[in-house]
C-alpha cells in the first residue's frame, strides 16, 4: 500500500496510484502571517486590507469578497495608478512564523506534505483594486497602463512567495487566481495570454525553481487555457468545475495536468444537505473523470473543508469507498 505521499506522486506522474487521492488528505493547509496581514477578518467582519482594498466576508461563505463601489474603490484612474496604490514593504514587517513554523512541521511529521497558499492572484488582485468593470475596460483601453500595474502586483506576490518559501519550505503552493465564471473565461483567451499568461509564468517558475508542487486555484471554466496552465509549469488544476468538460480537458493537456475538483459544490454543500445526493455526485464524479487518472476528486473550493458541517466528511468517506470500487 503506498502512503499518501507516494500515492500524490503516482497520480501526478500519471503512474500507478492505489486509490484516488482525498481531496486535501495528503496535503492540509498551513495557515501563514501573510495571509492574515492580508485579510484581516474572520466571517461576518468587514474590513480594509494593507492595499486599501474594502473586504467583507460574509457567513457560511468560503472566503471574503472585495466590496468596489464609488466610495471603496481605490484605483480611480489607472493611468495614475501609482498615486492610489501602495505596496508594503513586507521586509519591514515583523512578521510572527512560530505558529506557521510549528504547525509546518507537524505536518511533516505526519507525513504529508507542507501546502500553503497565497491567495487573491493577479488578475484578482487587479479587479480587487478597481472592479470587475474597470479591470475588463481597461485591458482594452489602457493596455500599458495595465500591463504596469500588472507586472507591480506580479512583483509582491512574488515577494510573498519567496517569504513563504524562506519561513515554510513547502511541498505544495496553491495559488489563486480566478480566471472566469461558471461558464466563461472573463475575457477572451488572447487577451489573458496577453497580460496574464507570462506575469503568471514568473509567479510558478519561482515555484518550481525550489522543487515545489505548483497547484493552482481556479474554480471556473479554464478550459480554452487549460494548455497555457501546462505550459507556465502548473502540475494541479485545483477547482475545476464540471462546467469544464473535464476527460476533454485531460486530453488537450497530454494527461499533464491534474485536474482536483470536480464535485458540484451547489449540489452537495447546502445547508439542507442530503446524504444520498452527497454520495451520489461523488460516485458520479469518480465514475465520469477516473478513466486517463490524473483526477483527484474533491470540492471546488481553494482549501480544505466544507461550508456546512457534515458534507465534506461524508464526500471523504464515500471517496474511500469510490476507490475500493475502481483500484483493486
Amino acid at each position: 500500500m503506498l502512503s499518501l505521499k507516494e500515492n500524490v506522486l503516482e497520480t501526478l506522474e500519471n503512474g500507478k496510484p492505489d486509490a484516488f487521492v482525498n481531496e486535501w488528505e495528503p496535503f492540509p493547509q498551513v495557515w501563514d502571517p501573510i495571509f492574515y496581514y492580508m485579510y484581516p477578518l474572520t466571517p461576518g467582519q468587514t474590513a480594509v486590507n494593507p492595499l486599501g482594498v474594502t473586504l467583507f466576508w460574509g457567513e457560511e461563505e468560503p472566503g471574503a469578497m472585495p466590496i468596489v463601489n464609488d466610495k471603496t474603490k481605490v484605483v480611480r484612474d489607472v493611468t495614475k495608478w501609482r498615486d492610489y496604490v501602495k505596496f508594503p514593504d513586507l521586509d519591514s514587517l515583523k512578521l510572527d512564523w512560530t505558529q506557521a513554523r510549528a504547525d509546518a512541521e507537524k505536518v511533516r511529521a505526519e507525513g504529508k506534505f507542507v501546502m500553503v497558499w497565497n491567495v487573491t492572484g493577479i488578475f484578482e488582485s487587479s479587479h480587487f483594486l478597481m472592479g470587475f468593470e474597470d479591470t475588463l475596460c481597461n485591458l482594452l483601453e489602457e493596455p500599458e497602463a495595465m500591463h504596469d500595474l500588472i507586472g507591480a502586483i506580479k512583483n509582491f506576490k512574488k515577494k510573498q512567495i519567496q517569504l513563504l518559501i524562506d519561513n515554510l519550505r513547502p511541498d505544495v503552493i496553491m495559488f489563486h487566481d480566478d480566471w472566469g465564471s461558471k461558464h466563461a473565461l472573463f475575457m477572451a483567451p488572447d487577451v489573458w495570454r496577453e497580460f496574464y499568461k507570462e506575469p503568471t509564468r514568473e509567479i510558478y517558475s519561482l515555484i518550481k525553481k525550489h522543487d515545489i508542487i505548483a497547484m493552482h486555484h481556479a474554480d471556473s471554466f479554464c478550459q480554452p487555457i487549460a494548455k497555457d496552465m501546462v505550459d507556465i509549469g502548473i502540475d494541479i488544476w485545483e477547482g475545476i468545475l464540471p462546467s469544464n468538460d473535464i476527460q476533454q480537458v485531460k486530453k488537450d493537456t497530454d494527461y499533464k495536468l491534474v485536474l482536483m475538483g470536480g464535485i458540484d459544490a451547489s449540489i452537495v454543500d447546502r445547508r439542507d444537505w442530503d446524504e444520498k445526493v452527497v454520495r451520489d455526485e461523488v460516485a458520479r464524479a469518480c465514475r465520469d473523470y477516473r478513466e486517463g487518472g490524473m483526477f483527484i476528486p474533491c470540492l471546488t473550493y481553494g482549501g480544505e473543508g466544507s461550508i456546512f458541517p457534515g458534507v465534506n466528511d461524508c464526500i471523504m468517506d464515500e471517496v474511500r469507498k469510490q476507490s475500493k470500487i475502481y483500484f483493486k
